[in-house]
Order: structure tokens, then sequence, then C-alpha cells
């Protein structure tokens, strides 16, 4: 089961009940689920093949699933026709399923609820026609062990497939935030959204539209179409919002609008843009600023209906809000144009329009007082790349998967934004440079883009190491009191110095402040095999410290790394 997909978890339910309904001989057996999990079909179904011919025995799926009801143990009919609820049913629903019962023939049912975590998710049915039959103890004993391991596989591949949406999540929303960092340009912003949000859920099309509740129309601003591209020039809004059902649910709620079957909706299929075929499904949740609408994200399905995942409604929310923050910084971005083109005659007012630029794309990688020597001129920087003499530390979180399978998305999300925000504090206390996050991995240089010395590289790097474990102890406290963790989360630090090539990398609409070179791959690999909340060092970096702070460990063959890297381990305190 550690790599159950779609379709082989749907392949092992199915010869579970084929096993069981053969075991049993009984003449059909249902897998019923009550909520569809996206990892198998709703049904699944055994029939036993007649001794008078070679095919099944006829069956209406329909009729059979009606038979199914909640039940909270295992409900056993010898006979329905002197079961007591068949002979004279008192409910709407003991009559259709009466009527079930009849129309397919049914003699005989063993009913056994499929339970997950106290929650009924399905029930395992088990049927003889025609014909009365007493069921035996084994036969009960054996349905509930099966029924067991129907739920244990279920669990399994939601686990496996929590871990897989997380990871898809985590990257997605990283290339976003990518676009959001590396481009002051709101078209190129709004342009990268729709693009990856609707090639990440492989969806027909995907719109990012600004508008309140004060509009007449909507205004398109991003526009992904799977078979032409991106679409630009955009077209503009046919229907009034105050005409738009969808809209004016999102402004009565606040929460996304899912509809996964709009034949089942025709009071919602209405167009608000030329462009837009008829969709069949539709997911639209709301860009929100300060509990205010100013915008949405409308994602929809045109050949057929979707069943719309709680992970892919949950990664189309947490992209809403990385453009609702993007739109933010586009209009507070034109309106300082604007200002700086009207005030283009007062030298002051440029120059502090210039700064509030120049801080606003260097405080993502520089600790604020560089930031602020830069801006008044103090400190030049040239962040063209080139070779350079750094150190490098690289951590991450230990178990970091499980933990994240463990919490769920909102935990991890809240844990991981809580950790990358301490781990920067503690980055910029020394003055070190942050360059860059990988998911719950952080890298750190030192020595670039300010010039520092080898050794005072080093006793940066060091007491910043020192830093985080200090606020990861703080931050375990508040976890564990929060009920977010049981046990303390650690970390795990690897630190290099040498020779990397360091500057902007990229092109005129994409670049990020980075270093590149075989030092940088050896400041990882220590990383990777340093144990639990250790400091693991190479000999390079262990030289500018005192024989107390480390000890020795035994010298390995890095992964991907030719020459055996002598190690030591730091201590913390």
């Amino acid at each position: 089961m550690n790599q159950l997909n779609t379709t082989s978890l749907e392949d092992t339910l199915q010869r579970m009940i084929n096993q069981l309904g053969q075991l049993l001989k009984v003449d059909w057996c249902l897998l019923y689920s009550f909520r569809s999990y996206g990892l198998f079909s709703d049904s699944l179904i055994y029939q036993k093949l007649t001794h008078l011919k070679s095919s099944k025995v006829p069956i209406n799926l329909a009729l059979l699933e009606k038979t199914i009801k909640k039940i909270d143990g295992i409900e056993i009919i010898s006979s329905v026709k002197n079961h007591q609820s068949f002979r004279k049913p008192k409910t709407q629903e003991e009559q259709q399923i009466k009527a079930a019962y009849q129309q397919t023939n049914i003699g005989a049912s063993l009913l056994v609820p499929l339970t997950l975590k106290q929650e009924l998710i399905g029930v395992l049915g088990l049927y003889h026609c025609c014909f009365s039959y007493h069921w035996r103890e084994e036969e009960m004993q054996i349905a509930a062990m099966v029924a067991e391991q129907i739920v244990l596989a279920i669990s399994q591949a939601q686990a496996y497939q929590q871990v897989r949406d997380l990871a898809r999540q985590e990257t997605l929303i990283n290339k976003i935030t990518a676009a959001i960092r590396s481009s002051l340009d709101p078209q190129m912003i709004f342009t990268a959204i729709t693009h990856e949000l609707g090639n990440g859920l492989k969806v027909d099309g995907c719109a990012l539209s600004l508008w309140t509740k004060k509009d007449q129309f909507v205004q398109c601003v991003g526009l992904y179409d799977r078979q032409k591209g991106n679409i630009n020039p955009f077209p503009q809004s046919i229907v009034p919002i105050v005409d738009n059902p969808v809209l004016q649910k999102l402004l009565h709620t606040l929460k996304p609008v899912i509809l996964e079957n709009m034949d089942h909706h025709p009071e919602m299929n209405q167009f608000d843009l030329p462009l837009r075929e008829e969709a069949q499904a539709l997911l639209i949740v709301p860009l929100i600023v300060d509990e205010e609408i100013i915008g949405s994200i409308s994602l929809r399905q045109i050949a057929c209906p979707r069943h719309w995942l709680s992970s892919e409604i949950s990664l189309a929310q947490g992209v809403a809000s990385q453009a609702a923050i993007a739109v933010q910084q586009a209009r507070l971005y034109e309106k300082m144009k604007q200002q700086a083109e009207q005030l283009r005659h007062s030298e002051q007012q440029v120059k502090q329009l210039n700064q509030y630029l120049t801080e606003s794309v260097l405080k993502r990688f520089l600790p604020p007082s560089i930031v602020n020597k830069v801006a008044t001129g103090e400190l030049s920087l040239d962040l063209t790349p080139e070779p350079r003499l750094v150190t490098i530390l690289f951590t991450d979180l230990v178990g970091f998967t499980l933990l994240a399978n463990q919490l769920g998305t909102q935990g991890v999300a809240t844990l991981l934004n809580e950790y990358l925000e301490a781990m920067t504090v503690a980055v910029f206390q020394s003055g070190g440079t942050v360059d860059k996050f990988i998911g719950d991995a952080v890298v750190a240089l030192f020595g670039a883009p300010e010039d520092l010395t080898p050794p005072e590289q080093v006793h940066r790097a060091i007491a910043v190491a020192r830093g985080m474990h200090h606020q990861l102890d703080s931050l375990n406290e508040q976890w564990q009191s929060q009920g977010l963790v049981q046990t303390p989360v650690q970390f795990r630090c690897g630190i290099h110095q040498g020779m990397a090539v360091v500057g902007m990398f990229g092109g005129g609409q994409r670049s990020d402040y980075t270093a590149i070179g075989p030092a940088v791959n050896i400041a990882a690999r220590l990383q990777e095999v340093a144990e639990s909340d250790m400091i693991l060092v190479s000999e390079t970096v262990a030289k500018f410290l005192t024989p107390q702070e480390i000890t020795p460990i035994q010298s390995l063959q890095l992964k991907g790394i030719q020459e055996e890297i002598l190690m030591f381990s730091v201590k913390i305190n």
C-alpha cells in the first residue's frame, strides 16, 4: 500500500469483495461509499456466475444501492419475506428499501458498516437472491474482518493522497509566491497566477477577475484556457454583478461556490465573459481583504461534471489569498508610480519613492540594516553574478512529510509560516542573507552581497544556527501549548565555506538572488547526513572555531561529492 494510487486502490478493493463473495458463496457483494474520495468508484460489486449460464446474475446496480442505509452495527436479514420492517414499513425510507429488495428479488442480506475515525463512510452488503438464508457466526466474523481491511486500505490511500496533495500545493504556492516576489508588473503576476493554478489543477479554464459589491461589472485581469493558453487582451464582462447569481452568493457567504454539475443548478448557469464556453462544473473562490471581496478566481470544467476535492478547494483558496496580496501590492505599486510621475520635479520625494521600491525588493533576502544602507546610499551593491568566497547554511525540519500528514493542510500551513518567519528573524539578526526557502528548508548566505572576512562569515553562520535552535525551542513550547504538535519538532543544519557564483540569476521578467556551485552542494549534503538537532560543519568551517566548540565526526563520502569531507559537530549552546 506504500505506492497506492487511484487505480491500484480500486483494484485492491475489487479483489477483496470478489474474494469475500466467492468465499461466502453469495450472489452479490456490494461495497458502497457514502462520500466520494476521488480514489475509487462510489460502488464496487461482485456478482456470482450462475451454474446454468456463463452470463452473470442480472442486476440493476442503482436498485441494489437503494437497499443500503446508514447503520450503527451489523444488520442481519435472514428472510426478507418475514422481516418485520418489510411486513409493515413505517417510513418512506423503509418503503423504498422494501421496494428495492422486491425488485432485485433478494431473499437474505448481511450489511456491515465501514467506519473510519468514528465516522460511517460506507456499507459492505452481502446478498442471497430468491431464498432465505441463515447467516452463520463465522460468516459475520469474516465479513467484519474484510470490512476492517477495506477501511484500512482506504485510510492508507487517503494518507498517501494527502501527502501528494500537500506536496503539489506547496510546489504550486511556491511558484506563485516566487512570481509575485520576482516582478512588480501586475499583468505578469496575474497571468502567472491563472496559468499555474489552471495548469496545476488541470482544469479547462481559469479566470482572475477584480470587482467589489459597488462595481457594475467584473474586470478580468488574468485568463487561462487549457486549449489556447494565456489569453490577452481580456474580454469584458457582459452580465452585471447584481444579476450574477454566483457572484451574489460569494458576496453573501464569503466562501467558495462549488458546483459539480451545472445540470443540477440551471439557475447558476450564467456567463460574465463572452469568451467562456458553457461549463459543466465550476469552482469560484473569493479574494478577500479586510473581510471585503475585491475579486474572485473561477475554475471551470467544460466537457463533463467534476467532483472538486477538498484538497483542490483548499489549494484554490490558498492561491486566492496570495492573489489578494498581489492585488494590494500591484495597486500600491501603481499608486507609487503615479505619485512619482506627479512629483517628478521634487527630487526629495522621488528619492523617497525609489527608496521604497528598492527596499521592497531587497528586504526579501537582506536584513533591514543593510537594506537601509542601500536605500540611503551608504552602501552600493553590485548584484551581477560573480565568484565569491561565502559560507552557506542549510537547515530543514526532521520528518516533515510525516508531520505534514498528521497536521493536515491548515495545520502544516500555520506551523510552516511561523517557523519560516522565526528562522528569517534569526538570519537577519546576525546579518545573514536569506537565499531561498525550499518547502521547510532554509538556505542562508554569509559574505554576499555584504563583504565579510572568512572568520566573520563562520561566526555569523554558527550564531544563526544556534539562534534558529533557540527560536525553534520557543516555537515548540507555543505549538505544544496550542495542541498543534505532541512532540517537539526538530531540525538539522549543515554549514560549509567555499567558492560559489553569487548574484541575481534569471531574466528580465523574473530573477532571484542566489548562489550556485559545489560549495552549495556540500552544505546541502552535510545537512542531509546531520542527526536531529545537530549542527554539522566541514573542516573548512571548523578551523575558525575553538576545540571546545567542536567534536570530530567520522568522514563520509557525501552523495554527489568526489572527495571525502571531514565533518565536525558544533555545540548548540
